[in-house]
């Protein structure tokens, strides 16, 4: 991936032309299972956020730029159901499931959604916590600041705590010590804000602002690594401008 050389394009505005989020609550269904996929809603999650939300940029073609459309996932323990459970299989001396070994890469689900819709850019995922969610969004800017890029996917997932994850989370820093109240995925499509006419829905927002502890969050996601404010932020705008006389 080519790294930009002009140094206004880091903290160039992003526009948002796609956007979902899909929270679960502990105890209700989740989204359809994945074929090839088990146990976990992680995968779930992400197929049917990434779904909702290239959907929700249709008016603004995004199929045109399927071959230059990158993918960035963040999260911070990934698919924690899978990891644990294949853990606690190898723990009671039972046959490992392949699959588990398979899925609790992320980037598997990511080259499953991707494959599915015809995206051919690159794939990255991030761990992250609050401390490095600013370096995150910076990520985020330098993919689709690439001269290979032109539409950016970011998605966002995370699951309720499992008895491990809650025992790491109370060695966390305290930005990170709370676990999410809901199984929960957002997926935005950005592209770069340049010259000239936008898609009607499309909204401008500044990736690094998103990171700031002081963003809004969405009620039943929260912040989700800065990922649930973004989709705030870019809801009420779009809210705003869909209600101006």
């Amino acid at each position: 991936m080519t790294t930009p050389t002009a140094s206004e394009n880091l903290r160039a505005p992003a526009l948002v032309v796609g956007a979902a989020a899909v929270p679960r609550p502990v105890g209700e269904d989740g989204p359809p299972a994945v074929p090839g996929f088990i146990e976990s809603r992680f995968n779930p999650l992400v197929r049917a956020a990434v779904d909702r939300c290239l959907a929700d940029a249709a008016p603004a073609g995004p199929a045109r730029f399927a071959d230059r459309t990158a993918v960035l996932l963040v999260t911070l323990f990934g698919d924690a159901t899978t990891t644990d459970l294949a853990g606690q299989r190898l723990q009671e001396g039972r046959a490992h499931n392949p699959l588990l070994f398979y899925q609790s890469v992320p980037t598997s689900i990511l080259g499953y959604v991707s494959r599915e819709h015809g995206l051919r850019g690159a794939l990255t995922c991030l761990s992250v916590d609050a401390a490095s969610m600013p370096e995150a969004f910076e990520t985020a800017e330098l993919m689709l600041a690439d001269e290979e890029v032109d539409q950016l996917l970011l998605v966002g997932v995370e699951l309720v705590a499992t008895q491990r994850t809650a025992a790491v989370r109370r060695h966390l820093p305290s930005a990170d010590r709370n676990p999410p109240e809901h199984d929960a995925a957002v997926a935005l499509l950005l592209r770069r804000a340049e010259p000239g006419p936008a898609p009607d829905t499309a909204v401008t927002v500044d990736l690094r602002a998103a990171a700031d502890a002081g963003a809004p969050a969405s009620a039943g996601i929260g912040r989700l690594h800065g990922l649930g404010s973004l989709w705030a932020t870019a809801q009420a705008a779009r809210g705003a401008f869909t209600q101006a006389p």
